[in-house]
């Protein structure tokens, strides 16, 4: 069996993640009849959300509970720990996300508990649930049967409507620190009797980015290795970004020599290393430098603008990893923008996509002329005129400084702006916007309207929504939400 279900936490002490065990502990105050019938935990993977789901099953049902919480030990929890209990019903909503499944569960609910005082059901990615689902799930959470209780378990908590959680009891997880990830695995090599230094600890630690379960996972890989586990080792075997590699490249970007830096990544190449993990180390790397030069805590040869052009660069890259055929090519373009001064593709679009392409709207103020000077907030619609070429726009700058905070009449008169905005993201999505228009900018959210069935659905796609709310956010640097109704023409 893996570590990380052998090493599970199976009591409230056990859990190494001090503000839940916190949270928990707390429970203990009252009878088990006055707690709360439903439950929502909220955090990122790894967390340890499903494993304190089933300690409050533990703790519902232990036949011989402690001033500690839940014995461990009895029958009820035996089983609950094997996953054999069968008051203890776990559902995976990704999978089983439709309104039927709901049903079945809310039939199931009016039935009594097998063996135990109380019947636990937990929920996994709750926010998986559609809309339909959501509303017979909160038909049952209320007006529950006194023998029920829920845990609901999302790593997002924005999609569960606010109507779920206002019934719930929320008990937030946080990334796990350095030290309770290295407690942790320290805990597991001395029960496995893994010689292990805690250098090697600390880069595991730093590796697992605040997730128990990955960092159980490394431990477990390197479990296999003969000897003490060095952190030389840890980077070996899990493939990770070496910092004097990172030193050097970071002192080629500085110095716009495009070729050392190409040759950085393809070292990093030839020795295994992960792309994605070499650019999350990267990153962090540059907000430590941005840190740094903001409190004026250095000497380095990096400056504000080139680091904030750093940032843009490798973070479009990390987004584009999943997609690229070749591992190494997205972080390649990038360099090779950063070395050449290509300025951002939201911050200099060409004269010829900037041109308005629907007379529903008013024409956008050239970029080129944006940046020379302020442009009055109304545009009047007048015959082409010629553009001269578009100035990458300097650093110092935000990327459309002309735009300003978002209302409905600044998007109307920029939506061109914004389909051209788009367009780097996804051209399908920025086509379909053509023969869209702005409805509404009302509390943070942003409505748009489309004419036809496909068009609605396209952009009302979870990840299209995501993109656009993106694109507005570096535009009139404000955080909205999308939402996208079907309108008549």
């Amino acid at each position: 069996m893996s570590f990380y279900r052998t090493y599970r936490p199976q009591v409230i002490e056990d859990i190494d993640n001090a503000a839940v065990r916190t949270h928990l502990l707390a429970l203990l105050s009252k009878d088990k009849k006055e707690l709360p019938h439903a439950y929502l935990f909220t955090g990122p993977k790894g967390a340890g959300k499903t494993t304190a789901a089933r300690v409050i099953a533990k703790l519902f049902n232990c036949e011989k509970p402690t001033k500690a919480g839940p014995c461990g030990a009895c029958d009820q929890c035996r089983s609950i720990a094997n996953g054999t209990s069968l008051d203890v019903i776990e559902m995976d909503a990704a999978s089983n996300r439709g309104i039927d499944e709901i049903r079945q569960l809310r039939d199931r609910i009016g039935l009594s508990p097998a063996s135990a005082p109380y019947t636990i059901y937990i929920i996994d990615e709750v926010h998986m649930l559609t809309t339909e689902a959501f509303n017979a799930l909160l038909k049952t959470l209320e007006e529950p049967p006194a023998h029920a209780v829920f845990v609901l378990a999302t790593t997002d908590r924005e999609k569960v409507p606010s109507t779920i959680q206002s019934r719930c009891m929320t008990i937030t997880f946080g990334k796990a620190s350095a030290d309770e990830l290295v407690h942790a695995l320290a805990r597991i090599a001395k029960a496995e009797k893994i010689t292990i230094d805690d250098a090697a600890l600390a880069r595991i630690a730093k590796s697992a980015d605040g997730s128990f379960r990955d960092a159980v996972k490394y431990l477990e890989q390197l479990s296999f290795s003969k000897g003490t586990i060095t952190a030389d080792m840890v980077g070996e075997t899990l493939a990770l970004s070496d910092v004097s590699l990172r030193e050097a490249l970071l002192s080629h970007l500085i110095a716009h020599d495009v070729k050392m830096a190409l040759a950085d990544i393809e070292t990093a190449v030839s020795s295994g290393s992960d792309m994605k993990l070499l650019l999350t180390d990267l990153l962090g790397d540059l907000e430590r430098k941005m840190v740094a030069v903001a409190t004026g805590n250095t000497q380095d040869a990096w400056n504000m603008p080139d680091i904030r052009g750093a940032i843009q660069k490798f973070t479009k890259a990390y987004t584009e990893l999943r997609l690229s055929p070749i591992a190494q090519l997205p972080v390649e373009v990038a360099i090779v923008e950063f070395c050449a001064g290509v300025p951002d593709a939201v911050s200099a679009a060409s004269p010829k996509e900037s041109r308005p392409a629907s007379p529903r709207v008013p024409a956008p103020i050239p970029q080129s002329a944006a940046v020379a000077a302020p442009q009055p907030a109304h545009v009047a619609s007048t015959p082409a005129v010629t553009v001269s070429p578009v100035l990458p726009v300097p650093d110092v700058v935000p990327p459309v400084p002309s735009l300003g905070l978002l209302t409905y009449e600044k998007l109307v008169e920029h939506w061109p702006d914004f389909i051209t905005a788009t367009k780097p993201y996804n051209h399908s999505v920025a086509g379909v916007l053509r023969s869209s228009r702005p409805k509404a900018v009302e509390g943070g959210i942003v409505t748009i309207e489309a004419f036809y069935k496909f068009h609605q659905e396209k952009l009302a796609e979870v990840r299209t929504k995501q993109v656009l709310s993106e694109v507005l956010k570096k535009l009139f640097g404000e955080k909205v939400k999308i939402e996208i109704v079907l309108g008549k023409k």
